[in-house]
């Protein structure tokens, strides 16, 4: 610790370790400022913020304004496009049948595949067609129905619950006529 100058001395002595700010009276080791600095200072930062806080708001309510604009016109829009569109709009077509009823159907010609005389029944299902809707080989006796307008065979079954969807023929999409 420094001892007590006497009375007429200038400066008091440092001690070792103490430097220039304890000989000037300064801790901080910058210039001090003034109250009135500092204040000005303080003053000068809060008007900086405030001007930087109030551009930000500026450009917050101006970004919602735009997107409330947006979402008005695009809310117009498309009731403006909802009313044109049903007051122009043709009646809709009438619903198209699914398929054949169930008596046209029956009206198909059909026929029993006939028996292979001669040969065994591996050559005979190896030369046999095929019902191309289940994809099994034909068999003598069973119930197969022809298209009128293509030819076109299939089982019976396979091809009742095909028209009775949709009235074209599973292969080549001919329009099935029903014989009168």
């Amino acid at each position: 610790m420094a001892t007590p100058a006497p009375a007429g001395a200038a400066m008091p002595e440092l001690a070792p370790g103490q430097g220039r700010e304890a000989k000037h009276g300064r801790a901080g080791g910058g210039p001090r400022q003034s109250a009135g600095a500092r204040l000005l200072s303080l003053s000068v930062q809060a008007a900086v913020m405030a001007a930087t806080l109030a551009v930000f708001l500026v450009f917050a309510a101006a970004s919602a304004l735009l997107l409330l604009v947006l979402v008005l016109a695009a809310r117009a829009f498309r009731r403006h496009h909802r009313i044109t569109s049903l007051d122009l709009a043709p009646s809709p077509p009438p619903p198209l049948r699914a398929g054949l009823s169930p008596v046209d159907i029956r009206r198909l010609p059909s026929f029993a595949f006939p028996s292979t005389r001669g040969g065994s029944g591996d050559e005979t299902a190896a030369a046999s067609p095929s019902c191309v809707v289940c994809l099994d080989a034909a068999r003598a006796g069973e119930r197969w129905r022809a298209m009128p307008a293509c030819t076109h065979a299939f089982h019976a079954a396979c091809v009742d619950r095909w028209l009775a969807r949709t009235p074209v023929c599973p292969v080549c999409r001919a329009a099935v006529a029903v014989p009168i």
